[in-house]
């Protein structure tokens, strides 16, 4: 039986989730204004945002990896929290473009190396105390709208500085927080895993058919996440309603992981719920190449909670029932690096070619995405019975 929302292991798993998306919910959308009052240009800050892409990886994996090797996750977390708070902080002495550009590209690895970690510690809780891990992060995809909405109000207010002022105070709070998770501590009776362990597990056939399925279904975004505003402007939908459309996009996100992402999942299985994503995203992004700009185009929003959501929450649940507790943090850590930086890396390069050409046939690339998805997701389910794989 699950333990109650206010229980006091939930409440510490959710809050670390708010403190995280919470820095990203003001990061993403509003650190590029920093930078800009900074004094970079539109082209500049293009160029120093994508000049972390390497740092990025680099963390995102080789961090996650390192704390599973040490049993540390929640020292990692707590370490690259308060680290990337102080590295947010010297920003307010970069007085020259090539230490904003450092700054910017140690900074790129912070969120890359936290999210890993922290999902794996997420499952781990919610799999030791008996909650719901959708539940958990449903409450830190709330948080990421919250500061959507919220910090417009308080940039306009006190300018760009209230971003970084937030973004240091949520870190320091995800560092705390990190650093007492109920989801770390030992795995009871197991070793310490070896790097041997962790290679022969993520280059199994099976983990790598399951990291390709999630790594599609989340990369399929990548379009949309560049080019969206940027399209429904141009075909005339006015700015206060594209920011409600992301808004909206996020909040059925959070409906479904709180009313109907755990029985989804159960339902389905892990691979049926990728497999969900990549259908209902190859659907998505095929009719966003007519574009729409009506009552279609929210409804295309709506489906957000199915092409990401289904496709995030199956990942975990496989990641869960396939990886042994002490390799989950280096399986968390390549399933986000492909999807999340390899593939969606390709997807917006892939669309910067071509919707200077075509517009909103760059959703084909989406589209082609997504269907990849579907296939490797049900080839998946073909092949695994449900066990944990065991590396030799």
């Amino acid at each position: 039986m699950s333990p109650p929302l206010l229980s006091g292991v939930f409440l510490r798993t959710s809050g670390y989730y708010v403190a995280f998306f919470g820095a990203m919910g003001v990061y993403l959308p509003f650190w590029p204004l920093w930078l800009k009052d900074w004094g970079l240009s539109e082209a500049e800050i293009g160029v120093y945002t994508s000049a972390g892409i390497v740092m990025r990886l680099l963390a995102g994996l080789a961090l996650p990896v390192m704390a599973d090797r040490m049993e540390a996750r929640r020292l990692m977390l707590a370490v690259v929290g308060i680290t990337g708070a102080a590295l947010f902080l010297l920003h307010l002495a970069a007085g020259a473009p090539w230490a904003l550009l450092a700054l910017t590209m140690l900074t790129a690895g912070v969120f890359s190396a936290m999210m890993p970690i922290g999902d794996a510690l997420g499952a781990a809780a919610a799999r030791s105390f008996g909650f719901e891990y959708a539940h958990a992060r449903a409450v830190g995809s709330a948080s990421f709208l919250v500061m959507n909405v919220v910090m417009g109000g308080a940039l306009a207010l006190l300018g760009a500085d209230a971003a970084l002022w937030a973004i240091v105070a949520f870190l320091a709070a995800a560092a705390w927080l990190g650093g007492t998770h109920p989801g770390g501590g030992r795995v009871k009776g197991a070793t310490p895993p070896s790097l041997r362990e962790m290679r022969r597990l993520v280059s199994s056939k099976l983990f790598v058919i399951f990291a390709l399925a999630s790594g599609f279904a989340q990369a399929s975004h990548g379009v949309q996440y560049v080019y969206a505003s940027v399209h429904w402007r141009a075909l005339g939908v006015a700015e206060e309603t594209i920011g409600l459309l992301w808004a909206f996009g996020v909040l059925v996100e959070v409906g479904l992981m709180i009313f109907f992402g755990p029985a989804l999942v159960r339902r389905l299985g892990a691979p049926g719920a990728i497999a969900l994503a990549g259908g209902v995203g190859a659907l998505r992004w095929a009719a966003m190449t007519l574009d729409p700009t009506g009552p279609l185009l929210w409804v295309l929003q709506g489906t957000h909670a199915l092409s990401f959501a289904a496709a995030h929450l199956g990942s975990i649940a496989f990641i869960q029932a396939a990886a042994p507790e002490r390799l989950s943090g280096a399986a968390q850590a390549v399933m986000q690096v492909l999807g999340s930086g390899v593939l969606m890396a390709g997807a917006s390069a892939a669309a910067a070619v071509v919707y200077p050409q075509f517009g909103g046939g760059a959703w084909w690339i989406a589209a082609a995405m997504s269907t990849a998805a579907l296939l490797l997701s049900l080839e998946l389910r073909r092949r695994w019975d449900g066990t944990m794989q065991k590396p030799a």
